[in-house]
Parts: C-alpha cells; sequence; structure tokens
C-alpha cells in the first residue's frame, strides 16, 4: 500500500518541465444539474489544486470552493512542451445553493480528470471531466457531473 502511494505521488512529478499556473473553465449545458458555469483553479502550490466556481441551473445558482490533492497522472509532451497532460484530482470544500425559497450550505467533493493539451510551456486548450456531490445534511445528496472547457497557463 505505501509503495503505491509513493508511486502515484511520483507519478505527478514536474520536475523537468514547466510547472502548471493556473486555468479557467466555462461549462455550458453540459453539467448535471447546471446550465451554465465557470471555474477557476490555482495550481500553484505543488501537488494542490484550489478551486472555485459558480454555476447556474434553472431557478437557482450556486458557488463552490474547494481545494484537495493533483496528480501529473500522464505527460505526453515532448522537448518543446508541445502535447498532452493528464491530471487527477480529489477535492472537498464547501458549496452554497441559491434555491427559489432556500439557501443552503453544503459539504462538496468531486473526482476530477483534466486533459490539457499545451500549445506552448504556458498556454494550452483543457478540458476537465468532475464528478461527485454535495451533502445537505444526510441523507440528502445533490449529484454533480460536468464537462468544462476553457485554458490552462
Amino acid at each position: 500500500m505505501t509503495k503505491a502511494v509513493l508511486l502515484l505521488l511520483l507519478a505527478g512529478s514536474d520536475v523537468d518541465r514547466p510547472r502548471l499556473i493556473g486555468s479557467v473553465r466555462v461549462s455550458t449545458f453540459t453539467g448535471l444539474p447546471d446550465v451554465l458555469g465557470v471555474s477557476g483553479t490555482f495550481h500553484l502550490i505543488p501537488y494542490v489544486d484550489l478551486e472555485g466556481g459558480a454555476s447556474a441551473f434553472v431557478f437557482a445558482q450556486s458557488w463552490y470552493a474547494r481545494g484537495g490533492p493533483r496528480w501529473l497522472f500522464e505527460d505526453w509532451r515532448d522537448e518543446s512542451n508541445r502535447g498532452v497532460t493528464l491530471r487527477l484530482s480529489a477535492l472537498a470544500g464547501v458549496k452554497s445553493v441559491a434555491l427559489p425559497n432556500e439557501r443552503f450550505l453544503g459539504f462538496h467533493f468531486v473526482g476530477a480528470m483534466e486533459l490539457t493539451y499545451w500549445f506552448v510551456s504556458h498556454a494550452g486548450l483543457t478540458f476537465q471531466l468532475t464528478g461527485g456531490g454535495t451533502v445537505r445534511t444526510w441523507p440528502a445528496f445533490f449529484p454533480e457531473l460536468r464537462l468544462a472547457w476553457g485554458v490552462a497557463f
């Protein structure tokens, strides 16, 4: 078990590559339950993602703040840093949801897979698939599934 954790941490090493700084994404009609969403992630701390976002769906809005570990699962970039990277994240935090007649704050968690095509060292097109949900009061669970696209730098 310890060796498996160590291998996952080593697989996330960006030692010889330019460090990922951040990414900004939008989602339109690709989420459940959202209709429109925007999010941003800071990758300034090695192996950690800090993310915030907001979304809207029919007669409701939400915002969230979450963070957690990030692993560079695969890096297919060439010597000029062009190519594809695949990152995995496990994020947890809080989410506020405003429904037509009530508002609540819940524990929010997702797993994320982010595929980025790098045109140059600090400019790429990114696609993120997230799945998870928000727990209001157990057993009230609100699922989330979203495909977002944007830019990474």
